[in-house]
């Protein structure tokens, strides 16, 4: 029988590979100038999180009445929230690129996970783990480690699991964004089609355009 849950328990759905991804992806057109920032300050780092799941209502609530009253040690704790962010996005750019990950990075990614409440009870409805069984966790404190927990786990499994291969790096060198390349032929070039795709595929129709191929002579 599972335990009853606790005041301020903190219940989350396991993590895909894509929820670590879609945090580093807050900061997009990263090799624009400049890049376009999406989380700009805790709140939204807060919101975030509860669109992804990673915190509950209850959560949210609770942090940003404490950001409200301790104003340094929010902005604080933001620095920590995009410094994270920024190693999980150094570690999958690198695997994208066919580069080695930085051992610093690691050590830097295990000391967030062990820092982070661990996954070791679960919970589930009552009508069984049909109604959808979810990590039960303590009530979140203002940390990064543990504000992110499902966002490291993510990493973490991801960066040992079967699908590193699949991690990939938008082709447009202005985009840049992270994805997982989850096409059947594993040739996947672009963040989205409809986005960096057919801007490319309009950049190479304006190129013939102006520089038609010259006719063979005969």
């Amino acid at each position: 029988m599972a335990a009853p849950r606790r005041p301020n328990d903190r219940l989350v759905p396991a993590p895909g590979d894509e929820l670590c991804i879609a945090f580093a992806d807050t900061r997009s057109w990263r090799g624009s100038e400049p890049a376009t920032e999406t989380l700009n300050g805790l709140g939204d780092v807060l919101a975030w999180c509860a669109q992804a799941k990673a915190i509950d209502g209850h959560t949210r609530t609770t942090l940003e009445a404490w950001a409200n009253r301790h104003g340094t040690e929010a902005a604080q704790l933001f620095a920590e929230a995009i410094a994270a962010r920024e190693l999980i996005y150094g570690l999958f750019s690198a695997t994208a690129a066919g580069r080695a990950v930085a051992q610093r990075d690691v050590d830097a990614l295990s000391r967030l996970l062990a820092a982070a409440p661990a996954r070791m009870e679960v919970a589930v409805g009552t009508g069984g783990a049909r109604d959808g069984a979810m990590w039960r966790l303590p009530p979140a404190v203002p940390t990064a480690a543990s504000l992110l927990a499902p966002v490291l786990w993510s990493a973490g499994d991801l960066l040992v699991g079967e699908h590193l291969d699949r991690v990939r790096r938008c082709a447009n060198d202005k985009c840049l964004w992270l994805f997982v390349d989850d096409s059947k032929s594993g040739t996947r070039r672009w963040c989205a089609m409809r986005a960096c795709g057919n801007r490319a595929k309009a950049h190479r129709h304006y190129l013939r355009k102006v520089n038609p191929p010259a006719e063979a002579s005969g």
